[in-house]
């Protein structure tokens, strides 16, 4: 049986599972080699076909701020040849995938996932967190931020920005106007000193760097003084090339200390 056939008897069951629940299933683009199938609520799952391998996966992981961190963990693992295989075979792995779902383990570790997320309080102000914040000037980002995750095992932070935002951001500044920019200067400023180290590289080297001269100074607006110093400094080492540090010399004096108690070892060894 073909494995889009297979998928709609799979997907039936854990739609079943896991909608009544609140989750929301989402359609993940398809590649060459995999079609995944996405379900977002509480936990994440994803199910996961691999052509090559003719391998079905139940994958999970936490959700931050109503999207998955992109940390899977497989829990299900299933063979699946589309010229061998039956509606039968497509029906045990269904079973199957509901049956880890509601099992007492699953559970558990999602509950105890809600609980750690609400004792601690933060959100986890990452790449992936910042490329979800940027959806709201960029809607076009939502699915490409949706492919990344269904298709590679972490977040590629500044990938995702040199490819993905950053032609979108040039365009979007070079284009708007003064109250637009403003309000699009106020949301990086407060992303930046939200946002881990990745995040204020990307916001610093990748987009601010990647603007032409005058769009630049026009991002300008509502940095604090301190975000604008290294923007600045950040911007005069474009095109230069960094010389490395040289090994400092040794001082005389240590020198000649080392090379006295050199010589003393040497007299003790004869």
């Amino acid at each position: 049986m073909e494995i889009a056939k297979a998928l709609n008897i799979i997907t039936e069951k854990v739609d079943a599972a896991l909608l009544p629940k609140g989750y929301q299933r989402h359609e993940v683009a398809d590649t060459a080699n995999e079609t995944t199938v996405l379900y977002v609520g509480e936990a994440a799952y994803s199910i996961v076909y691999y052509f090559d391998k003719k391998r079905i996966l139940l994958r999970t992981c936490s959700v931050e701020d109503e999207e998955p961190d992109n940390a899977w963990k497989t829990v299900a693992t299933w063979l699946y040849d589309e010229e061998a295989d039956t509606a039968r075979e497509a029906e045990n792995i269904g079973d199957d995938f509901v049956e880890t779902i509601n099992g007492p383990r699953q559970i558990a570790s999602v509950q105890q996932k809600k609980k750690s997320k609400k004792d601690n309080g933060e959100p986890n102000n990452d790449p992936l967190f910042f490329a979800n914040r940027m959806i709201a000037f960029f809607p076009e980002l939502r699915d490409d931020v949706a492919y990344e995750k269904a298709h590679y095992e972490s977040f590629r932070g500044t990938i995702f920005a040199e490819e993905k935002i950053l032609p979108r951001f040039r365009a979007y500044v070079a284009s708007q106007g003064a109250k637009n920019l403003e309000k699009l200067s106020k949301s990086l400023s407060d992303l930046y000193e939200a946002g881990d180290l990745d995040v204020k590289g990307i916001i610093t080297y990748v987009l601010l760097d990647g603007l032409p001269k005058e769009d630049y100074e026009k991002m300008l607006v509502a940095l604090t003084p301190e975000q604008k110093k290294i923007a600045n400094a950040s911007r005069k080492l474009i095109g230069k090339k960094m010389k490395p540090e040289k090994p400092r010399k040794p001082k005389r004096f240590m020198a000649e200390t080392l090379n006295a108690m050199n010589e003393r070892q040497n007299q003790v060894k004869r």
